[in-house]
């Protein structure tokens, strides 16, 4: 059972304005994925909230277009191109937050859901002696139709500050494990923690 403190938990929209990432340069912002400006845009906001000592970037299947994209190129013999190759590794969008926003931040990348975000951090909290606060960033957008797994909905990004005190959630280990995709996952938690009538809900409770 893990209790910890959420603070500032935003939700960015693929049919919003972005406003966050307007502080990065104009070209540079052209090159950036649709959900690496989501991803961006909320890390960017948050962090304009409150310092972060550590980061957690986390989703189930990350920037999968630039992957197809690759396959492709390659099925019709095709040379990939160095950029999309570099940007499709699951920890991109990571290293484009370090460089484009200049915050040396230590980070990490999972391929997981909302729930494991939380355990990443409460991890570095009870590990790291001067870690204060985390930051967890969840992205999600659909994967292409050619995918079986493939489910229509809105790209998104979630993003919080973790930390151990003053407790307002607990997170019941117990029943972490879920069988449905993890997208769905974030968005209950959202939901959820927006919703002041409601006090526990699956293995979240709040306090």
């Amino acid at each position: 059972m893990m209790q910890l403190h959420v603070s500032n938990l935003t939700m960015s929209l693929a049919d919003q304005e972005l406003s966050s990432i307007a502080r990065i340069p104009a070209m540079q912002r052209r090159r950036l994925s649709s959900l690496a400006k989501l991803a961006l845009n909320n890390a960017i906001h948050v962090l304009d909230l409150g310092k972060a000592d550590y980061i957690v970037w986390v989703s189930q299947c990350g920037d999968e277009a630039k992957t197809l994209t690759i396959l492709q190129d390659v099925l019709n013999d095709q040379t990939p191109s160095p950029t999309q190759f570099s940007t499709s590794v699951h920890n991109a969008i990571s290293g484009l937050y370090s460089i484009l926003c200049q915050d040396a931040t230590p980070a990490t990348s999972l391929a997981g859901s909302w729930n494991d975000g939380l355990i990443e951090a409460y991890a570095w909290l009870k590990t790291a002696p001067n870690a204060r606060q985390v930051l967890v960033v969840y992205y999600e957008e659909p994967l292409p139709d050619i995918y079986v797994e493939h489910q229509a909905f809105s790209a998104f990004s979630m993003a919080a500050l973790v930390s151990l005190q003053p407790v307002n959630l607990i997170v019941n280990a117990n029943t972490l494990l879920e069988a449905e995709v993890h997208f769905r996952q974030a968005l209950k938690f959202y939901d959820f923690w927006q919703n002041s009538d409601q006090s526990q809900y699956e293995a979240w409770t709040k306090c």
